[in-house]
């Protein structure tokens, strides 16, 4: 299976842990097996990359690969429709 979409976040991230609530509550964990997780200390040659060629500023920032749309916020408002949008369940 493809991922399309990853999530950058952070070891110590208090929105990044608030995002996950989002992913695992609101959409029931439905698109876990759709993202790519990327930490910011565990890869962070590519996290770099990444921060460099979509110049996001904040974490949890999901990525669109396919579309380049980017969305940096830990809220259900904002996460949900996105999800929906750029992941076909």
């Amino acid at each position: 299976m493809s991922k399309n979409v990853l999530m950058l976040t952070q070891t110590v991230c208090p929105y990044c842990d608030r995002a996950k609530v989002v992913l695992n509550g609101a959409l029931e964990g439905d698109y876990n097996d759709h993202i790519e997780f990327i930490n910011r200390e565990d890869q962070p040659e590519r996290f770099a990359e990444l921060r460099a060629k979509y110049e996001f500023l904040t974490v949890p920032t999901f990525i669109d690969l396919t579309t380049g749309d980017v969305l940096s916020d830990s809220q259900a408002a904002t996460i949900v429709p996105f999800m929906e949008e750029h992941i076909a369940l």
